[in-house]
């Protein structure tokens, strides 16, 4: 197989980095079919990833996190970067060892481990002061609720799911302060690997990184979309994250899953019908159908 040849901007800013490289792979490419993150290899035997941002929001995002928040997450827990590009939209960072829970094939205690290490590495990220974060956006929630009851009807949603989807935005859910945030965190973007008997987890892609509340993304998703099937690893975040959710927590999780389905139903028929987000989405509207918990 012949290997990846690197463009000449990021080649450059490999070998500021790290000296001389060789791609070996390329890990992901962009709508177009450009690829947009390759694996390369140095000198020294080291492992690294080049990576090209689609736009310069998200690669200030990566970039502020890299710096500001991934280091206090511990050795091996998240990549370090090594150098960035802003113009380019270029960012080099070391390479985290394991692979995606989502593909690596666990015991079911294992996976209650992983989900457990999650819940520590969320805990992590939201205790970090979100001064040097971007501020994700903040609309008034009227707007929020028709945008997100206009995507549903772009998506072709049916009628019953479409009430389904504007009963539970009905009612503006709890404001939370804002806190650092990945954005994008799931067994997607979880690397697990063994240490002797040991898993230890890690997170990368931090692009969608930002200032808001917990519970707009990184926890509805972990509560609604990946666990409301597994309450053991419902359970085993939680013990890692350090505690459980308030009720005024579930209310807005679940508001803000009704908000966030239309979204991943587009992203997923626009990314050749991407069954995980699909699932993720299916799951939202069939919690959404029950009546709201009491806790």
């Amino acid at each position: 197989m012949t290997a990846p040849v690197l463009p000449d901007d990021a080649d450059r800013l490999l070998r500021t980095a790290a000296g001389r490289c060789e791609a070996v792979a390329v890990r992901s490419v962009d709508r177009e079919g450009r690829p947009a993150v390759w694996e390369v290899l140095g000198t020294d035997g080291r492992r690294l990833f080049a990576k090209r941002h689609k736009n310069a929001l998200m690669h200030h995002r990566e970039t502020a996190a890299l710096t500001h928040l991934a280091p206090s997450l511990g050795p091996g827990r998240a990549p370090t970067l090594l150098a960035k590009d802003q113009q380019a939209l270029l960012v080099v960072t070391t390479a985290l060892p394991g692979t995606p829970v989502i593909t690596t094939p666990l015991t079911e205690a294992e996976q209650r481990e992983a989900y457990r290490q999650a819940g520590q590495l969320a805990a992590g990220i939201h205790a970090q002061p979100p001064t040097d974060a971007p501020v994700g956006e903040q609309l008034p929630w009227k707007q929020e609720r028709e945008r997100a009851l206009a995507r549903a009807r772009d998506a072709r949603l049916p009628e019953a799911d479409i009430e389904v989807l504007a009963q539970a935005t009905r009612i503006e859910p709890p404001r939370f302060p804002l806190a650092y945030c990945h954005g994008d965190f799931g067994p997607r973007n979880w690397l697990v690997h063994r240490e002797g008997d040991a898993l230890v987890v890690g997170v990368i892609d931090f692009e969608r990184s930002q200032a808001e509340a917990p519970v707009r993304r990184d926890l509805m998703r972990a509560m609604l979309q990946l666990t409301p099937h597994r309450p053991d690893l419902r359970e085993a975040f939680l013990d890692g994250y350090g505690r459980a959710l308030s009720s005024a927590e579930w209310a807005a999780c679940r508001a803000w899953a009704a908000i966030d389905c239309p979204a991943a139903l587009r992203w997923a028929l626009d990314h050749h019908r991407d069954e995980e987000i699909l699932g993720y989405a299916r799951t939202v509207l069939e919690l959404l159908r029950r009546p709201a918990p009491t806790l």
